[in-house]
């Protein structure tokens, strides 16, 4: 068997397993990723009571993050502490990681 049937002969083997492993790799790297907006998007450290918050906090005020969104509730909300899925955070935490304060 000469190289040029033998070439003949694999050449389209290799062509046709290196296209399967770029569209293997490609349709890998669009799968759908877990995204954060279902999850708290924030990293902020939360605390389970109000009096566990203001000794953490110091001078700084504490608000109430319901998590899963970007907003925090101050307490003069009727949500401060209410809300079913949340935590108590400082004030300044919650700005610096850009939530906003609620408009209730």
């Amino acid at each position: 068997m000469t190289i040029t049937k033998i070439l003949r002969a694999t050449v389209p083997a290799l062509a046709l397993a290196f296209t399967m492993g770029a569209i293997g790799t490609a349709h890998a790297s669009t799968k759908k990723k877990t995204t954060e907006s279902h999850m708290s998007h924030s990293k902020l450290p939360g605390y389970k009571t109000e009096a566990e918050a203001k000794t953490a906090c110091g001078m700084g005020g504490v608000v109430w993050h319901a998590t899963g969104s970007k907003a925090y509730h101050t307490a003069k909300s009727k949500y401060f502490g209410k809300t079913k899925h949340g935590a108590y955070v400082c004030e300044k935490a919650a700005m610096e990681d850009h939530l906003h304060a609620a408009k209730n």
